[in-house]
């Protein structure tokens, strides 16, 4: 039987995963992006590169070091980002863009957030 730990990192090695093979890509398909704005692509997949990170976690660990946790998770989705950015700048026809960054980076502060309300829901609002 697979460890229950194991499980739920699988998550954001899918999500990370995911976001490397389309970035490795020369040419994705058209997206227009909300209203055209394609930082919202990059927000939402941060979003869900932190929830998943914040997986990796216990509940005593959210409890005992709430703020470290929220930041590191930040600064792991972050950071893979900008190593997604500087990866793309040697594919053919992408390039390294600091707006994507920032909208990932947003993102990832959304994400970190979102699964602090969560973990607050659930341990009953400490």
């Amino acid at each position: 039987m697979i460890n229950p730990k194991i499980l739920l990192k699988a998550p954001a090695l899918l999500v990370a995963a995911a976001i490397w093979v389309l970035s490795s890509r020369s040419t994705l398909p058209p997206l227009e992006g909300v209203l055209g704005f394609d930082k919202f692509q990059h927000a939402t997949t941060y979003l869900a590169l932190a929830v998943t990170i914040a997986l990796w976690f216990s509940p005593a660990q959210w409890r005992s070091y709430r703020l470290r946790t929220f930041l590191l998770i930040v600064l792991i989705s972050s950071l893979y980002g900008a190593i997604d950015e500087v990866h793309q700048f040697y594919v053919p026809n992408r390039d390294c863009n600091v707006g994507d960054w920032a909208a990932d980076t947003l993102g990832s502060l959304l994400g970190a957030t979102a699964a602090l309300l969560v973990g607050r829901r659930t341990d009953g609002g400490e």
